[in-house]
C-alpha cells in the first residue's frame, strides 16, 4: 500500500515538475513581450511628450508583472549608456530579448526625435517576434514536456515496485 502511495505521488511530482518548466517557458514569452511593451511606451512619450531619457526612464516601466524595472527607473544621472548597460546585465529575461533592448541605451537621446522613433519602433518589433516565437515554441513544447514528465514518474514507479 506503502508503494502505490510512493508510485502516486512520484507520478504526480514528475508531472507537476515537467509543467513547471513548460510554465517557465511562457513566463520568459511574457517578459520579453514586457519588453516590448516598455520599448513601444518610449516611443508614445517620445512622440507626445518629447521627454529626456531620464524622464523615459521614470516613465516608461510602469505596470510590469514579469520582469523588474527598478533599475531601468532607478537612472537619473550621470553616463546613460553605462547605466542603461549595467541594468541590461541584471535583467533576468531571455539572453537574445536583453541584446535587442541593450541596444535601446545607445538610441535613446542620441540623435533627432524622428530618428528615435524610428529605430526603437524596429526594436519593440523585434523583441514582439521574438516573444512570438519563444511563445510558439513552448506550445509546441508542452505535450513533450507532459509526457515526459509521466513517462519519468511511471517509469520510477516500476522501479519501486
Amino acid at each position: 500500500m506503502i508503494k502505490l502511495m510512493l508510485c502516486s505521488v512520484l507520478c504526480i511530482c514528475s508531472l507537476m515538475s515537467s509543467y513547471e518548466v513548460y510554465s517557465e517557458r511562457l513566463r520568459s514569452a511574457e517578459k520579453v513581450r514586457e519588453l516590448a511593451d516598455s520599448v513601444y511606451r518610449m516611443i508614445s512619450l517620445l512622440r507626445f511628450e518629447a521627454a529626456d531619457v531620464y524622464e523615459i526612464c521614470r516613465s516608461a516601466f510602469n505596470g510590469s508583472e514579469f520582469v523588474d524595472f527598478s533599475e531601468f527607473k532607478g537612472i537619473d544621472s550621470g553616463d546613460f549608456t553605462e547605466k542603461w548597460h549595467n541594468a541590461c546585465l541584471n535583467l533576468r529575461a531571455d539572453k537574445d530579448a536583453v541584446r535587442i533592448f541593450e541596444r535601446v541605451g545607445r538610441i535613446l537621446g542620441s540623435c533627432d526625435c524622428e530618428s528615435q522613433t524610428a529605430m526603437l519602433a524596429g526594436i519593440s518589433s523585434e523583441l514582439s517576434e521574438r516573444a512570438k516565437s519563444l511563445k510558439s515554441s513552448a506550445e509546441r513544447s508542452k505535450r513533450l514536456y507532459i509526457t515526459f514528465g509521466a513517462a519519468i514518474g511511471i517509469g520510477i514507479s516500476i522501479i519501486i515496485i
